[in-house]
């Protein structure tokens, strides 16, 4: 008989974290182990697996400065680039304030020629011991670097290490999924969305708690860094169960609550759709329709959009987004959702310079 099991295909998952994290580090090798279980299962034609890429694995011992080491020994040929950090931010080398941030530029320099490295970092949100001087130095860098991060829209947060894996397995999949669409350039979009399921109880309580928990802090919090976090971290939360509320995004784009409208902002994060691109762009209206964080992570779910959605798609995203940096511009002060927008124009041109 032919064989007709497709050409393997090893997506390559690079993880830089520094060593207060080393839970985290474990938990993503056990979650890569699951999925190629599953892929090997449900899909051993398609013959697609991934491989974590990481220095315990993938260097050795030799001559030089330690980061420099794993720079020349591990190429930034891997697909996805996934950062984790939590209380420090790592050893000091000789460009960067730690390896992990010198690892986390050298993909952000690849990513800007072409479609990859995927890029996504993680902030642990566990409660930190009182820090000692040396660690108090260590966290003013975290908070500095994730500051540099949250305006280019590379963070996510959870919270608490043991909780890693379930926030980070619904991201990589998104990930491996764009990957595949890129590289294979479907007509068929990888954001219609499936026939609306019947949403589970407990599910549906969750994300309208949720919802509420974010108008919560909102109404009750004193604007700035502290409540800015707190309101991510919800975010996140929905994030993390988007796909179980898929059915529920009309109901929760149409509900009078700001809280149930992020919440559909967070599904479409998640899962790209070009039929909900306008609603996105019109949450930019902010304040006199949506508060600025709402809009912000708007900005976001349009640049997933870009990043996601078929070439098909390039016009409606174009519209999009203009109308999105139009309403945006009433706003000058807010800066972080035009740098966002900034981003997604520049991405829109590279996928959509031939079409």
């Amino acid at each position: 008989m032919p064989d007709n099991s497709a050409e393997p295909r090893v997506l390559r998952v690079f993880l830089a974290s520094p060593s207060d994290v080393a839970e985290e580090r474990e938990a993503l090798a056990h979650l890569i182990r699951d999925i190629n279980d599953i892929l090997a299962f449900l899909a051993p034609d398609t013959g697609l697996s991934l491989e974590l890429v990481r220095y315990e694995t993938h260097t050795y011992p030799d001559i030089g400065q330690a980061q420099e080491v794993i720079n020349r020994q591990i190429p930034i040929d891997y697909d996805i680039f996934i950062g984790v950090m939590w209380r420090r931010v790592g050893t000091k080398t000789a460009k960067s304030p730690s390896g992990t941030i010198e690892e986390f530029r050298r993909a952000c320099e690849k990513r800007s020629h072409g479609h990859l490295p995927r890029i996504m970092f993680y902030f642990c949100e566990q409660p930190i011991p009182i820090p000692d001087v040396a660690e108090l130095e260590q966290l003013k860098e975290v908070v500095a670097f994730r500051d540099e991060l949250s305006k280019i829209g590379f963070t996510w947060t959870y919270p608490s290490h043991a909780e890693f894996a379930e926030h980070v397995r619904g991201g990589l999949l998104r990930a491996i999924r764009d990957i595949l669409q890129e590289e294979s350039r479907s007509p068929a979009t990888a954001a219609v969305m499936e026939r609306p399921a019947i949403v589970d109880s407990a599910v549906r309580t969750g994300v309208l708690s949720l919802a509420a928990e974010y108008e919560e802090i909102r109404r009750t919090e004193q604007g700035g860094g502290a409540r800015t976090r707190h309101m991510t971290a919800v975010f996140s939360r929905m994030k993390a169960i988007a796909a179980g509320v898929r059915g529920m995004l009309v109901e929760l784009q149409k509900n009078p609550s700001p809280g149930a409208r992020l919440a559909a902002i967070a599904i479409l994060q998640m899962f790209p759709d070009a039929r909900h691109l306008n609603w996105l762009a019109e949450r930019l209206d902010n304040p006199e329709v949506e508060k600025p964080f709402v809009g912000y992570q708007a900005a976001h779910a349009l640049l997933e959009a870009v990043r996601a959605l078929p070439t098909t798609e390039c016009a409606q995203l174009k519209s999009a987004l203009e109308r999105a940096k139009t309403l945006a511009q009433k706003l000058p002060s807010d800066s972080n959702r035009l740098q966002v927008l900034a981003i997604a124009e520049q991405e829109h041109s590279r996928r959509c310079a031939s079409t």
